[in-house]
């Protein structure tokens, strides 16, 4: 895909650095639209440093190595791509971020004249550098005359919801979010998307599409560079051009007293684009946005979310039971056929395209926590680990996630038991949590890890994540550090792990609703949207409470009812 190499690309960026006067560059994992999942051609980092998750970030210091930060997801992973001797990988701790560590960095080597590309840094982070040093903002045209970046196009069909599956229309949604006189200025693809109740499949494992939106309680002012399909929304107007031109956009809309921006999602060049046209003393920071709007689920998105899952369970169901009917029955059978019968399977019932590229490991690969290589050369045969962690998108355009570790065949040893085990108290733990309205996701997390400590294991990941138009959805979080209160109708991941280099890894995932405890004023519980049994052939009863086993048994009966139990 890269026209040059990482170590010309470095080069490259290096010479070009010292005649601006550069001592660091700063590439982000993010496209304009400061987007998760980014084709790794329009993903700036990936040319100056071969690494290929999702998250990530650089510093290109003048002299010595890039710098690579990750977090604990991508340790091993980012180990095994990069080329050490032209790239430093940074292993983040959970107990910080990848933010605090490239501060850290910054002001320990004395990085006195920080470069990075405007419209690809948010403007929190854009502030925060500003606070420690020279911050000199540059466009994507100049960078292009540095390095050679792959193009891209995009071309899918618009896609517009019936409000049988998203519950309230666009005209709705803006009465409840703002005021006469109010806009607010969007390009946080996944907030378009729910409000406008439209999809397209425009970028990978999303149902978004490039754009970015002034809302005003009329009616959202829509910015797309090209149109396939008809846009019946009356509460929408489209305007065709280019997403560099934000003024020329802006210029015919109504004038507005107060608009309106999130400086966790707008990007450090169209903010000070805003500035110009408007005026500083129009605009309001609003951190979050519209996100607290569509993090929290109405009945119909919900039952929406509860169909799509159904249908991703039964993928799942389906890939273990043939995987394992492989091994069973001597075929060859690869860790490769492992991810394609997967992706078929959600093909099968109705999945439009995956939510996140499919991850399929078998053995000492499935402690690769976001492993995305599945060979057709690695076997699968007895006696190993498999980790499926999937998702897809169905009709309504509500991501799926799960994750089931299962057992390839033959008899299992004592350690793959214990792992599993110790993993599947945790999730049974976090499922059955009961806990306080406007609890912090920490409680939830020290809950699911407290059954793994007592035997000294613990993961370097987060607990949850959000769940929504995209699979990593914010207004959830679940993690050792998460202020971030749960309330009702919050919809998000519970994915306890333990990962062995070497040897293999075990991770375990449902999402679930936040709901009102039956019972109990003023608190809180889980119910699950998943439901696909656990491998019993992993399982060491042993080491489980008679609760624990309870909890179990009751999951696999409400599994049984979907035909989706192992055992019963």
């Amino acid at each position: 895909m890269k026209k040059n190499s990482t170590s010309t690309n470095i080069q490259l960026i290096k010479a070009w650095m010292k005649e601006q006067n550069l001592s660091t560059f700063y590439f982000s994992s993010s496209d304009i639209f400061l987007n998760e999942y980014v084709p790794l051609e329009d993903c700036h980092r990936y040319y100056v440093t071969n690494f290929t998750g999702s998250t990530a970030a650089v510093l290109v210091p003048l002299e010595g190595r890039v710098l690579l930060f990750v977090d604990g997801r991508y340790y091993e992973q980012a180990d095994l791509e990069v080329d050490s001797t032209l790239v430093e990988v940074v292993k983040v701790p959970l107990s910080s971020s990848l933010n605090l560590a490239m501060f850290e960095a910054v002001q320990t080597r004395k990085m006195t004249s920080l470069g990075a590309e405007g419209d690809r840094l948010d403007l929190a982070l854009a502030q925060e550098f500003r606070a420690i040093t020279n911050l000199h903002l540059y466009n994507n045209a100049e960078l292009e005359q540095v390095l050679q970046f792959e193009e891209i196009s995009f071309d899918k069909k618009i896609i517009e919801l019936d409000l049988s599956l998203v519950g309230e229309s666009t005209k709705e949604k803006l009465n409840r979010i703002l005021k006469d006189d109010e806009a607010i200025y969007i390009s946080a693809l996944d907030s378009i998307a729910w409000l406008t109740n439209l999809r397209r499949y425009e970028l990978p494992y999303q149902s978004i599409f490039r754009s970015k939106a002034l809302a005003t309680r009329e009616k959202v002012y829509l910015l797309l560079e090209h149109c396939e399909g008809e846009i019946k929304n009356s509460s929408v107007e489209v305007t065709i051009g280019s997403f560099s031109k934000l003024e020329k956009f802006l210029k015919p809309l109504p004038l507005i007293s107060k608009i309106y921006y999130s400086d966790k999602t707008i990007n450090a060049a169209d903010y000070e684009k805003l500035i110009s046209f408007y005026g500083l003393e129009k605009l309001s920071n609003l951190p979050l946005g519209i996100n607290n709007f569509h993090a929290i689920k109405n009945p119909v998105e919900l039952e929406s979310m509860k169909s799509s899952f159904n249908r991703a369970d039964k993928s799942i169901f389906e890939t273990i039971t043939s995987a394992k009917a492989h091994v069973k029955n001597n075929d060859q059978f690869s860790e490769l056929d492992f991810y394609n019968e997967c992706n078929s399977f959600y093909q099968k019932n109705g999945a439009l395209a995956q939510s996140f590229k499919t991850i399929s490991s078998f053995g000492a690969n499935s402690s690769i926590i976001h492993f995305s290589t599945p060979s057709k050369d690695i076997a699968v045969t007895e006696g190993g680990l498999m980790l499926l962690d999937s998702g897809g998108y169905f009709e309504s355009g509500y991501a799926t996630d799960t994750t089931r570790t299962f057992f390839s065949g033959g008899v299992a040893s004592d350690k793959q038991k214990e792992i599993y085990t110790l993993v599947l108290k945790s999730l049974l733990h976090a499922m059955n949590a009961i806990f306080p309205s406007g609890a912090w996701g920490s409680l939830v997390d020290g809950i699911t890890r407290r059954p793994m400590f007592g035997y000294g294991y613990n993961y370097n990941h987060g607990t949850g994540h959000g769940v929504g138009i995209n699979v990593h959805e914010s207004g959830y979080r679940i993690s050792m550090t998460s202020n971030i209160p749960l309330v009702e109708n919050l919809v998000g991941s519970l994915e306890p792990g333990i990962y062995l280099p070497g040897f293999g890894g075990v991770r375990l995932e449902n999402v679930v609703v936040v709901e009102k405890h039956p019972t109990l004023t003023g608190m809180l519980h889980f119910r699950s949207l998943v439901f696909v049994g656990f491998d019993h052939d992993l399982i060491n009863k042993l080491i489980m409470t008679k609760e624990e086993l309870d909890w179990l048994d009751i999951y696999e009966k409400d599994c049984a009812k979907f035909g989706r139990s192992f055992i019963y």
